[in-house]
């Protein structure tokens, strides 16, 4: 509790109360009986269609269990939702169960409707819905535990019912009328309901709060929900605030996750897109800070669209219209951005315009989009030193044969360990670095894998040790106090930084505890396409220090005495001088996850040394056509 605030502790004994005692009055025990829609695809053995739902699939052309974790088999029982066990894992795993409950394959069905106008899509859309209603009663069953599953379908059901002109539809078909009236507007309203009622505050006011002013906007916008006028007023009022909060004035997110950039990113920006076209305007202050997050998620790509996976890598989707498994919104995001600020600094060569951007904009849309034309590539560094992001970037002339970019890239991580008290989705990672060569990974993050499930495996990919930085007698730079809690977070420090030179230096407080100081400068000489990355420890007792630095599964990598030598197919090598002073080895025993719930063994280049003083180490990276 010592990382709890007197405000945070009394907000807690008021949602206990709420909980335990208003929200079981408010449980439907009884449920209701709904005439489920008759669904020929369900009843046709032949009929399949696997949704990918992380390293497994639920058959969307199926019945579906709503409360089965389909890794485990195990299923969460249908009781009041706040007494579950929701997070042990003896249910099962509720990533699963949430994310088929998200009901993003809705859209897909939505979409091959408005397209073909095959009533076949619309029964399914319609069965599916009564079928969740049916077996989720208000408060009762794992679905209605969170605040954030509960605004992603409201969320989703949104943009469902815009795909669909439900409006129209109703006008059309009294028996769609009478469906929606009788199904879907009744749990539309509990949700929303629900979203007000369990707001996240103190340390859960990071992206789960966006989420919930989100949904609870959109439902404000489509449909007349009680007290829908006041309800608007404060979520955009949240959304507002939170835009500023939740994002440094140069556009990064302060969650310290990379994937959390796209994922808040398109959720501020779905609500200005609904708010415009209801003619519910943002402020400039929104729309400019909007700008800035679209300008740091820009050029943190390299030229082949990857990020740096700095913290949690869960694979968050506000929307998704594909059925595929994994797809770049990355790539989505930049096409939504130059669409809606109609910016062509967005428009990347090789972006193609795509379902999801049909969604938000329409044909209008798609027109603004392909008459802007493509930015120049970019080549330069973009230092955000405020947010302790430095990205270093060259664009070599000369392509491969095949017409493949070729560029350097290199993220250096400087910033805090996360957002708020407990940094839910940092990893403990201060003066790390990935490096990118031609548009693959080379020396990388490795991802996190899990959340509240394989704790070692989460003690692993979120310490120090699984980063590339230096780890100081084999703890972590801060305490971790659970799966998606820190304790004792470092403070870091810019020392310098020269964007145009290509010269950074920063250091962290993270190692006080064991007497030691970490100081890390990075300088890159642009012509010679080489890193030069310096460590300075200033150590006031006798330590250990591990420095690894952690390969993509798919380089190679040979050591000749200090020499390595890195190779990746499709790119450039990279040869690697070390420090004489250490003594490094190829170790085989670490792990990449770059995706939730994948994970593969990867090699890492590792050295340990004990030492006290003061002592600096110089390791140079250098690129090779």
């Amino acid at each position: 509790m010592h990382s709890v605030s007197a405000g945070e502790f009394l907000y807690r004994v008021r949602q206990f109360v709420r909980n335990r005692f208003f929200d079981r009055l408010a449980e439907d025990d009884f449920g209701v009986s709904l005439p489920i829609p008759d669904c020929g695809i369900i009843d046709t053995p032949d009929a399949h269609l696997p949704y990918p739902i992380f390293d497994s699939h639920v058959d969307i052309f199926k019945e579906i269990d709503w409360h089965l974790d389909i890794s485990t088999g195990k299923r969460f029982p249908s009781v009041f939702a706040n007494d579950i066990d929701v997070f042990s894992g003896r249910n099962g795993n509720v990533k699963y169960v949430w994310e088929v409950n998200r009901m993003q394959f809705l859209l897909h069905f939505a979409l091959a409707y408005e397209t073909s106008k095959e009533l076949k899509y619309l029964v399914l859309f319609c069965h599916y819905l009564a079928t969740w209603r049916e077996t989720n009663p208000y408060m009762l069953g794992v679905n209605w535990f969170s605040n954030i599953e509960v605004n992603l379908r409201l969320i989703c059901w949104y943009l469902c019912w815009h795909v669909l002109d439900v409006d129209d539809l109703r006008k059309r078909d009294s028996a769609i009328d009478e469906f929606i009236g009788d199904v879907w507007m009744p749990i539309v309203c509990e949700h929303a309901e629900y979203s007000y009622l369990h707001p996240s505050l103190y340390s859960s006011a990071n992206s789960q709060l966006v989420v919930e002013y989100v949904g609870l906007f959109l439902a404000t916008v489509a449909w007349k929900i009680p007290h829908w006028s006041s309800r608007q007023k404060y979520a955009v009022s949240g959304l507002e605030r939170e835009i500023l909060r939740q994002n440094t004035s140069e556009g990064v997110n302060r969650e310290e996750s990379a994937e959390y950039v796209q994922f808040v990113g398109e959720l501020f920006l779905i609500a200005a897109i609904v708010g415009r076209s209801a003619g519910i305007e943002f402020s400039q202050t929104y729309n400019d800070r909007l700008y800035a997050m679209a300008r740091y998620m820009n050029a943190f790509l390299d030229c082949q669209f990857n990020n740096p996976m700095y913290g949690d890598i869960d694979d968050e989707y506000v929307l998704r219209t594909d059925i595929d498994g994994h797809f770049n919104n990355f790539k989505s995001l930049l096409i939504s951005f130059a669409t809606y600020f109609e910016d062509s600094a967005f428009k990347r060569e090789g972006l193609v315009w795509d379902d999801k951007n049909t969604v938000l904009f329409g044909t209008e849309g798609r027109k603004k989009f392909e008459s802007l034309p493509c930015a120049p590539v970019q080549d330069g560094n973009t230092f955000f030193v405020q947010s302790g992001h430095f990205i270093f970037k060259k664009a070599v002339p000369a392509a491969t044969p095949d017409g493949t970019p070729r560029e350097t890239f290199l993220h250096f991580d400087a910033a805090p360990l996360g957002y708020l008290s407990v940094a839910a989705h940092g990893h403990a990672d201060a003066l790390s670095f990935v490096l990118h060569v031609d548009g693959h990974p080379v020396f990388v993050d490795p991802g996190s894998f899990s959340d509240h499930t394989h704790a070692d495996l989460r003690r692993y990919f979120v310490g120090t040790i699984a980063h590339n930085t230096v780890c100081v007698n084999g703890k972590n730079q801060a305490e971790q106090a659970g799966p998606t809690m820190w304790l004792n977070h470092y403070r870091v420090n810019t020392v310098s930084s020269d964007e145009a030179a290509g010269e950074v230096t920063a250091s962290h407080d993270g190692y006080a505890s064991e007497g030691v100081t970490h100081t890390r400068q990075v300088k890159y000489d642009r012509d010679k396409d080489e890193f030069v990355i310096t460590d300075s420890l200033q150590c006031a007792h006798p330590v250990s220090l591990e420095i690894p630095f952690h390969l993509h599964p798919d380089a190679s990598v040979e050591l000749h005495g200090s020499t390595a030598e890195v190779l990746v197919s499709g790119c450039r090598r990279v040869t690697v001088e070390l420090d004489k002073k250490l003594s490094y080895a190829i170790r085989e025993d670490g792990w990449y996850s770059e995706h939730f719930a994948k994970k593969t063994p990867a090699k890492f280049l590792y050295a340990k040394i004990e030492c006290f003083g003061d002592v600096k180490f110089e390791t140079k990276l250098r690129i090779r056509g």
